[in-house]
């Protein structure tokens, strides 16, 4: 069942809503409205409207399934059996098809979009786990992590036209036809791969924070902003000069990414805080933080309606929300520090997997490190 936790068009009506947190509940913006919550399968990563059909497809990566959904009744209406561990997806209107990645399968699964049939899987590199297409070209791409190389495809035969080098952790992957480049962001290495969309050779690659998962391009501005998840931050990028322009503050844990329609504004998921920033794309402030499920990370726009969709792999849901904010508010939402920070690292003792022996806090102590609990659900 879906469910709606009430309008916020109000400022001055009293919050009905908490956002519930491990540590902390923040009362909710007056900023969007939550429109509904549905429960799409296990592990829920990314998600692509079908805006003729109404439909949202969401790639369920630990129920092997893609969850078809009916934005209009808001409610699941089907599961597609696809390969293992589906992480990513893209539907392509013109062939009416949907195709996700198989990170556990090395493949992507083509479904036919009124049958809702597989009609084939095609291997591509070692996990699979970000990709996008380009509709006018005729490209899909295909970032395997464990290969540490980019898979370009013909998007109406399949056929694998070229495999690019990258490096480790390769994944998301964002398009500036414009310019004629191909961006893959690598998440173990902390990159991001330049590839001539031509000759598809890398021509240049750049470092970015710990943990990038995420990119969304603004060729109009020739910008490019890519989440680091591990850093908290979403770096902005120049296309043409590859330079970092800035660092742009964000939610905990950020992972996905999308930039809305008019490009005034980009969504980014925030995995370790149960949100959705609200970011400009002017001026790199964030202008509020929307609550959604546990352990959100693929984030999309309905271009129908311009709700904000967003999977959450911690609660196995769909939030699909409704952006409020015509502009930048007068003061922008910031999410409190989390009430562990600055406190002392209480202790533990875990043995090592490597070695069998017993580690404790004392062996770490005096140092910078990160203890990564990342998609520990």
């Amino acid at each position: 069942m879906a469910s709606s936790t009430g309008d916020r068009s109000d400022p001055g009506a009293p919050p009905t809503d908490l956002v519930d947190g491990a540590a902390c509940l923040v009362p909710a913006p007056a900023t969007f409205r939550t429109v509904a919550e549905i429960p799409v399968g296990l592990d829920p990563e990314g998600v692509a409207v079908d805006t003729a059909r109404r439909r949202a497809y969401v790639a369920c990566s630990r129920s092997d399934c893609v969850t078809v959904v009916d934005l209009d009744e808001l409610v699941p209406i089907r599961e597609v059996k696809v390969g293992q561990e589906p992480i990513d997806i893209v539907f392509d209107e013109r062939s009416d098809r949907i195709v996700t990645a198989d990170a556990r399968s090395d493949q992507i699964s083509v479904i036919d979009a009124e049958t809702l049939a597989v009609v084939r899987t095609v291997p591509v590199g070692s996990y699979p786990s970000g990709m996008t297409h380009e509709p006018e070209a005729r490209r899909l791409y295909v970032g395997n992590s464990f290969g540490s190389t980019m898979s370009v495809l013909d998007l109406d035969s399949f056929e694998t036209l070229a495999t690019v080098e990258a490096e480790p952790g390769a994944g998301a992957i964002g398009v500036d036809p414009s310019r004629g480049v191909a961006v893959c962001v690598n998440f173990v290495a902390a990159s991001a791969t330049f590839v001539d969309m031509e000759s598809w050779e890398p021509v240049e690659t750049i470092p970015l924070g710990t943990g990038p998962c995420a990119i969304g391009i603004v060729p109009e501005r020739r910008e490019a902003f890519v989440v680091n998840s591990l850093a908290c931050t979403v770096s902005r990028v120049d296309l043409e000069t590859r330079e970092i322009l800035g660092e742009l503050p964000t939610g905990r844990a950020p992972v996905g990414l999308t930039v809305a329609p008019p490009h005034d504004r980009i969504y980014v998921a925030n995995r370790g805080a149960g949100t959705v920033s609200v970011l400009g794309v002017a001026d790199g402030a964030e202008w509020a933080q929307i609550p959604v499920g546990t352990g959100p990370g693929g984030v999309v726009v309905d271009p129908g309606t311009g709700r904000v969709l967003t999977a959450n792999a911690g609660s196995g849901t769909l939030t699909i929300s409704e952006d409020l904010l015509a502009a930048r508010p007068a003061e922008a939402q910031v999410e409190p520090p989390h009430p562990l920070v600055g406190r002392r690292l209480p202790g533990f003792a875990l043995p090592d997997l490597a070695t069998g022996e017993t580690r404790t806090e004392l062996d770490w102590a005096e140092r910078r490190y990160i203890v990564n609990f990342f998609a520990s659900w």
